[in-house]
């Protein structure tokens, strides 16, 4: 199965950055105005979803899925729950944070939606990107230098594990009112992150 793109209404969002990251295997949704983006980016678009209470409906003859302003989903979280209806797996999400936070926060949950359907999914923006772990250990290759940081996500507490990191981790009993996992430094081509008991959010930056 090719990979979804998804690519939200995030104010001030170029995704010029990733635009040769995309190939034409790739089904691209827009959620609202992340049409807008695209459309500016050069980046080819197979669906677009959205109530469009703040723009006017494309004027296009792309697959367009008009939902009520009067609804419980966002328009980003109706893109991913159409993305795993579709058979989407590899997901990646474009444009979906910064502008208000709670938005944003709506997003990370989206993120975590994604996770429990099965999904591989991240946020990627344009100097870090961000994804879910949940009671798994995966390995991060060829990231040596980038600044690293974990949390507990909806949950109190998780169980972490580092290697490869400027501070590694045994067993460690991670808290969410104690942010002891910001910035570390990865320094091998063959980090490990461990977490059990729980989930947790990472977040990967290019450049700080």
């Amino acid at each position: 199965m090719s990979r979804c793109i998804i690519i939200s209404a995030a104010p001030y969002s170029d995704i010029s950055f990733y635009k040769d990251k995309i190939s034409d295997d790739d089904f691209v949704i827009c959620a609202d105005g992340g049409y807008e983006y695209a459309k500016n980016a050069g980046v080819s678009v197979d669906l677009i979803v959205g109530d469009f209470d703040s723009s006017s409906v494309p004027d296009t003859d792309i697959e367009t899925i008009i939902l009520p302003v009067h609804k419980d989903d966002t328009d980003t979280m109706y893109a991913a729950r159409e993305a795993v209806k579709r058979g989407f797996r590899d997901i990646v999400m474009l444009s979906s944070v910064g502008g208000r936070e709670d938005h944003t926060q709506a997003n990370y949950g989206v993120l975590f939606y994604l996770k429990h359907h099965g999904c591989s999914a991240e946020i990627v923006c344009e100097n870090f990107k961000a994804f879910i772990i949940e009671n798994e250990l995966i390995k991060i290759e060829n990231q040596r230098g980038k600044t690293f940081s974990v949390f507990p996500y909806a949950c109190k507490r998780c169980g972490v594990s580092l290697k490869g990191f400027e501070y590694p981790l045994a067993s460690y009993t991670l808290k969410s009112e104690y942010p002891l996992g910001v910035s570390n430094v990865i320094i091998s081509d063959a980090a490990e992150v461990s977490i059990s008991g729980g989930s947790a959010i990472v977040y990967i930056y290019d450049e700080i």
